[in-house]
């Protein structure tokens, strides 16, 4: 899968963390994702129910396993992250937002919620 991420002055550690976990996203690799979600995490995906434990991850991932990823923009504070973009699959592009917080401040803090809003070209 070909990623595009974007490029950012690297003074915020979770920008890295928040990239390579869309990527896990986008792979639909939601062991990986997994190793970054608390065991009581609250995932929600708008228009879906939520899922609230460790089979969220496999929840919310793409129907289908995406050939290119492209993230516009990740932004992060404190325990807040956000990032959005587009993956492209044999399914056609979808159009992505993830809102994510951490369960603290701390660098190797887990998501302990995340929402989620898709569009379909």
């Amino acid at each position: 899968m070909k990623t595009v991420l974007p490029t950012d002055c690297g003074n915020a550690p979770r920008i890295a963390i928040v990239g390579e976990f869309v990527t896990n996203w986008a792979k639909r690799d939601a062991e990986a994702m997994a190793a970054w979600l608390t065991d009581d995490v609250d995932w929600t995906v708008a228009g879906r129910e939520a899922a609230s434990d460790e089979a969220a991850a496999d929840f919310a991932c793409p129907s289908s396993t995406s050939d290119y990823l492209e993230v516009n923009t990740i932004i992060t504070h404190g325990r807040l992250a956000s990032c959005d973009g587009f993956v492209d699959s044999e399914s056609g592009r979808v159009h992505f937002s993830h809102v994510f917080r951490f369960a603290s401040t701390s660098k190797a803090a887990k998501i302990k919620e995340a929402r989620t809003y898709l569009t379909q070209e």
